[in-house]
């Protein structure tokens, strides 16, 4: 039944299944994994009662080992690009798992601990472990989960944004402490737009040309998700540009008032 509902004679790949208990063991240690190493960050840093910063710490990590996998993946497997609906392979499945057992651990520790989560936040980890866990345990389409995935590449741009600002400066050189800020913020926008919009727009696109390859209930939960994943990239894409331009506004600001305190004779009346 399994492979009458998700094998399609168009595909390019063989179908072969993979055992969902793989799926349980590669997320739970990953589940884990962040469970200990959130518990050794607490230790080691100074400022123990802040959970956000460990939270946005754990998510910069996540997202840089997530993305260093990724591109791995990719090397190891370029035919991914043939035909991703069909393609499947162990590693990928794992990758995908371990991020499906990160976003676990972050919704249960956002829920314990944030005071501010918003319903948005809880819908997007909710539909992410849905798609991921439906693709692992159907091991089908699992190609368009690692496209998703890129957005991951993204993500460590939008975390060292907040931990450069969190503990600047970093770097001794002022010069290499705003170089390094231009780079990220550059980053940040660029991979954005590639792999969080660019994304979705493949995806959506992927899911109307191949609409025949699909299981009917399957097409149209992903086309919800993916959906409602571009909205939620629309509201925290507005939320970044404002928050950079108030920033750069409120620096002005401060820099004025300086002049105006320390240097009256330089400004007009």
């Amino acid at each position: 039944m399994q492979k009458k509902l998700y094998y399609h004679e168009s595909d390019l790949f063989p179908y072969e299944p993979i055992s969902p208990i793989l799926m349980i063991i590669y997320s739970l240690s990953s589940f884990w994994f962040f469970t200990i190493l959130n518990q050794t960050i607490k230790r080691t840093n100074i400022d123990k009662t802040n959970w956000l910063k460990h939270n946005i710490l754990l998510s910069c990590i996540h997202a840089a080992i997530c993305s260093a996998l990724l591109i791995i993946s990719v090397l190891r497997e370029p035919k991914i690009f043939q035909d991703p609906l069909s393609h499947s392979n162990h590693f990928n499945y794992a990758l995908v798992a371990f991020t499906t057992g990160y976003f676990l651990y972050d919704l249960i520790d956002c829920i314990r601990n944030s005071t501010s989560s918003t319903i948005a936040f809880l819908i997007h980890h909710i539909l992410v472990m849905m798609f991921f866990i439906h693709v692992l345990f159907h091991s089908r389409n699992l190609g368009y989960a690692i496209y998703g995935l890129s957005i991951e590449i993204n993500s460590l741009f939008l975390h060292a944004r907040r931990l450069f600002r969190w503990y600047s400066p970093i770097l001794t050189s002022m010069y290499l402490n705003n170089l390094l800020q231009i780079c990220i913020d550059i980053g940040n926008y660029v991979t954005f737009i590639l792999f969080r919009f660019g994304i979705v727009i493949v995806g959506l696109r992927a899911l109307y040309i191949q609409r025949n390859r699909l299981n009917p209930i399957a097409h149209v939960f992903t086309v919800i998700i993916t959906a409602a994943m571009g909205i939620l990239n629309i509201v925290l894409f507005s939320r970044l540009v404002k928050g950079h331009f108030m920033r750069k506004l409120k620096v002005k600001q401060i820099e004025d008032q300086s002049l105006t305190i320390n240097n009256p004779i330089l400004l007009p009346s």
